[in-house]
């Protein structure tokens, strides 16, 4: 009788050790959901910064800084070369 009563106990232990971890894992995954989200959140805010920073610098170079310039030059020409080769696919 006194087995039945220690298995018993170890059986409401693992229940309780089950019910705890149980909990863990929805709170592990809500909190893995929500830092996602945050994630993502945050990597639209970059894309957001480096296309303002693209911006800023277009309009420096037209302010007659000279390292700007020089990117604002370039992207030009990549543009126009993009642009070239493009017609060129079309025209085959």
């Amino acid at each position: 009788m006194n087995h039945l009563k220690t298995l018993q106990e170890k059986i409401s232990l693992l229940l309780n050790k089950l019910e705890e971890s149980e909990a863990l894992k929805e709170s592990l995954e809500s909190k893995n959901e929500y830092l996602k989200k945050v994630n993502k959140d945050l990597e639209t805010r970059i894309k957001i910064i480096q296309a303002k920073e693209k911006q800023l610098k277009i309009v420096s170079a037209i302010n007659e800084d000279n390292s700007h310039k020089q990117y604002f030059k370039n992207k030009i020409d990549y543009l126009i070369q993009e642009i070239d080769y493009c017609i060129e696919r079309i025209s085959m």
